[in-house]
């Protein structure tokens, strides 16, 4: 289970620097094309000054965009205007979710002040009614030419697939350190200040810390015998030199008898 994790960690960590790193070199090679595309001044569906008003074509799947320089725009009085055969079009503020759009040499940054969302179809015409310049955009065609080319969508893809490689990596990891902390638990019974623990040292463990008793051997001793033969042979020796002793006193005690007696 540990080495499998251990593999399956290593895999997606691996796997999520090759896609970030993929993602990285697409945004770089894509970086004009994707400026170019996010310019509203170059890609809009009307550029209108003040008093200015236009016709457009919307389809159903459109969600059309009011856009005005960011130091300029007022979400509270957008001062727009979009009419239709219906009559005028309410459409909605925008939110934190709206992009902004950048001018391609990056010195001008717009924002939506006004969003008519998809569902409307057919022609209408779009009033400026403010001094400042109104720029409209559909973000559903943006969307469309941004997934046509194929380094943007190599960028967005290896994107998410790196991210997601990099949360199941980061998953993994901690699911490894919970399941090596668990083994440590399970051996912990086993090392004792990093020393292993002899037999007799678990034995005592099981049995509740209880000293194991001596226990008399029933089993005789294989030296008794060799001890005891060495010990018999250790006294012969001694024996003879006694008598040797004793002898030559005996002898001496003889002649000394014989001389005094003359």
């Amino acid at each position: 289970m540990s080495t499998r994790l251990r593999r399956a960690t290593k895999g997606s960590a691996i796997a999520a620097l090759v896609l970030l790193l993929v993602g990285v070199a697409a945004y770089a090679s894509s970086y004009d094309e994707l400026a170019r595309l996010m310019n509203p001044e170059e890609n809009n569906l009307a550029d209108l000054h003040s008093g200015e008003s236009a016709q457009i074509e919307i389809s159903g799947g459109s969600q059309i965009a009011a856009l005005r320089l960011i130091n300029e725009s007022s979400t509270e009085n957008p001062q727009v205007r979009l009419v239709g055969v219906d009559g005028e079009e309410e459409g909605r503020e925008p939110n934190l979710l709206d992009t902004k759009w950048i001018s391609e040499d990056g010195g001008r940054i717009y924002e939506a002040v006004r969003i008519y969302e998809p569902g409307l179809t057919g022609t209408f015409t779009i009033h400026n009614d403010a001094e400042q310049r109104l720029i409209v955009v559909d973000n559903a065609e943006l969307q469309s030419k941004l997934l046509a080319e194929p380094l943007l969508l190599l960028m967005m893809i290896s994107c998410c697939g790196g991210l997601s490689a990099t949360l199941a990596a980061i998953i993994l990891f901690f699911l490894q350190l919970r399941n090596r902390s668990e083994t440590e638990q399970k051996v912990s019974g086993l090392v004792v200040d990093g020393q292993v623990m002899t037999t007799n040292e678990l034995y005592r463990m099981q049995r509740g810390g209880a000293k194991e008793e001596p226990v008399d051997s029933a089993v005789a001793d294989p030296f008794v015998d060799r001890e005891s033969k060495t010990t018999r042979q250790e006294e012969i020796p001694d024996s003879k030199e006694e008598s040797a002793d004793s002898a030559k006193i005996d002898s001496d005690s003889v002649e000394w008898r014989s001389w005094d007696e003359g």
